[in-house]
Parts: structure tokens; sequence; C-alpha cells
């Protein structure tokens, strides 16, 4: 039996991945600015056994100095730790201020209505790489060698005990659509 196979593009996220952060802050990138999302416990050591330091209320406006794994070690007005990765967002608390990013300026990142989208992408990329990307059909051939048949996704859901259940669309109120499959 032969191993599989992953895409290059899969590998160079891989390789990507634990590199990023690290050059990103050895490269003596400036702090980022951000704030909390939530009432936050500020750790002295980044581990969830450290010696809490102090709590920081929810959106209180921090200074990211460093990472390390899920841990971010923030600077506030009031203290100095290591926060969870999670209970902060980068960026400007008004979040009108924070659309400067490559997709707002090609009319991404707003749904009509000025309700915010979630996207999520890949840091590491320059523009070069984008303006000099092209579609692989290898790569997509070798992606769509990886699903699963559609008998084999029931044999696992009656495995698992699993039911299938209609899901309505919703629109933008949350309300469902109705004949919208």
């Amino acid at each position: 039996m032969k191993p599989p196979r992953f895409p290059g593009f899969l590998l160079f996220l891989a390789w990507l991945l634990p590199v990023g952060p690290a050059a990103a802050q050895a490269s003596g990138v400036p702090p980022e600015t951000g704030f909390t999302l939530r009432e936050t416990e500020v750790r002295a050591k980044p581990f969830l056994d450290a010696v809490p330091v102090g709590k920081l209320p929810e959106r209180t406006l921090v200074t990211v100095t460093q990472r390390q794994g899920g841990w971010m070690l923030v600077k506030s007005p009031a203290f100095e730790g290591w926060v969870r990765m999670l209970n902060v967002r980068l960026g400007n608390v008004d979040s009108r201020k924070n659309d400067t990013s490559f997709l707002s300026a090609i009319g991404f990142g707003r749904r009509p209505g000025g309700m915010p989208t979630t996207t999520t992408g890949v840091r590491g990329f320059s523009e070069e790489d984008l303006k000099a990307a092209k579609p692989s059909p290898e790569q997509l051939q070798k992606m769509d060698g990886f699903a699963m048949p559609a008998a084999a996704g029931v044999q696992f859901a009656a495995a698992g005990r699993l039911s299938s259940r209609a899901v309505p669309y919703v629109d933008a109120a949350g309300k469902p659509v109705k004949g919208a499959k």
C-alpha cells in the first residue's frame, strides 16, 4: 500500500506555519495592537497553570509584543503578561477603522448592510506571489482523490448512529428562507 501523497500547496503550508510567526518576531516586525474580546486573565508565563497577575476587562486595548504557541505577551495600561490568543482580536476596537486590508480594497470583508464577515487566509504570501499565482489542475485532481464516496459517508454515519436533518437557509436577519435548497 502506497502512503498518501499530499498536494504541494499543503506541504508548503505545513512548512510555512511553524516558521511564519517566529520569522516575523525575529525580523523586527513592530508590535501589533488589539483588544480583549472578553474578560481575560493575564498570567506571568504562557501556561494555564502559571501564576495569574491580574484580569483585563472586555475591550481593553493591548499591545502584542510576542507570540508563543496559543499565547500572546501583551502590554496594557494595567498589566503586562501572557493571555490566550483566542481572547485577543488584533486591530481597532472600532471595526470601521479595520478595513485596511488587501481584501477590503477589492470589496471583500463586509456583507450588505454593514455586517462583518469572517475570513481565513494564509500569511506569508507577498503581493507578487498572489499576482503570479496560477491554477494547478494536477493539484486539484490530487485533492479530488481525497474525497469520500457518498456510500462510504452513509456507512460512516450509520456506524456512528448519525441521522440526516434538514437545516433551512437563513437570510441576513436569521429567518428561514422559504423554498431555498
